[in-house]
């Protein structure tokens, strides 16, 4: 989350009225106004900063292509909740119960960047009328996506096929002399490309669904079917079911 609504989460902790889970929050704490300078151009200027009630300042310090870098807690100050739990300044809100961030795997980041599984939903809806209701409807043809994907020659590119590439690109002076291992190591590449589909079919299983569901119930439909299977809902709904493991995280330092 960023801005507006990690504010809020921010404010959330600070008065110690609810437990945070997830990641750390984007980091954008600054507020902006636009300046005309001329020549049909303007410049973005930074005129005020957000504090919330312990005192700090969420906005990120470092950031690398955009995106922010996480720097040592011994580099942020420390402020403190209403009960006098300790919170870090200078990036973001981090929540009180982690949870890793969903990481594709590569053959998933190969069928969204191709919208192989856009096409495949597309096949599939024009095969059928209407589907169950949110919370009892179930993807169960994955052989059938699996056919299609075969049928329509889908390749995607691996970490280890990058990095192999690149160095075959780096070294063309001895690449005759190591060719055979070369070619040897592209074929144990290609067999365990094979099982990708396989180990990932729980992702793709899971993002399929959700794309019925936009189809025939729309966001909507794509929001409830995103919350039936999302790992922070369901630490969540555990968290609010155990008083006093609440208490626990929320108690004074």
């Amino acid at each position: 989350s960023a801005s507006a609504s990690e504010i809020v989460s921010g404010v959330i902790q600070d008065m110690d009225r609810g437990v945070i889970i997830g990641q750390r929050s984007f980091g954008k704490g600054l507020v902006q106004n636009h300046k005309e300078v001329g020549y049909n151009n303007r410049i973005k200027v930074t005129t005020s900063k957000y504090y919330i009630p312990s005192g700090r300042c969420i906005q990120g310090v470092e950031y690398e292509d955009g995106e922010p870098v996480d720097i040592p807690d011994d580099q942020r100050s420390t402020y403190y909740t209403k009960n006098r739990r300790p919170v870090l300044d200078g990036g973001g809100v981090t929540p009180d119960v982690r949870l890793d961030a969903v990481k594709y795997s590569n053959v998933v980041k190969g069928l969204k960047s191709q919208d192989m599984i856009f096409k495949y939903v597309n096949q599939w809806c024009s095969k059928h009328d209407s589907i169950q209701p949110i919370g009892e409807f179930a993807f169960t043809e994955y052989e059938d996506f699996k056919a299609f994907l075969s049928k329509n020659q889908f390749e995607y590119e691996s970490e280890t096929e990058r990095f192999l590439n690149k160095a075959i690109k780096e070294s063309k002076e001895e690449y005759a002399a190591i060719s055979p291992l070369i070619e040897s190591l592209k074929a144990k590449i290609a067999a365990e490309k094979l099982n990708d589909l396989v180990d990932s079919k729980a992702q793709i299983v899971d993002i399929i669904e959700k794309e019925i569901a936009t189809r025939y119930y729309y966001q909507t439909g794509k929001v409830q079917q995103t919350l039936g299977n999302d790992d922070e809902i369901k630490e969540a709904i555990a968290v609010l079911k155990d008083k006093n493991r609440y208490n626990q995280i929320l108690k004074k330092g």
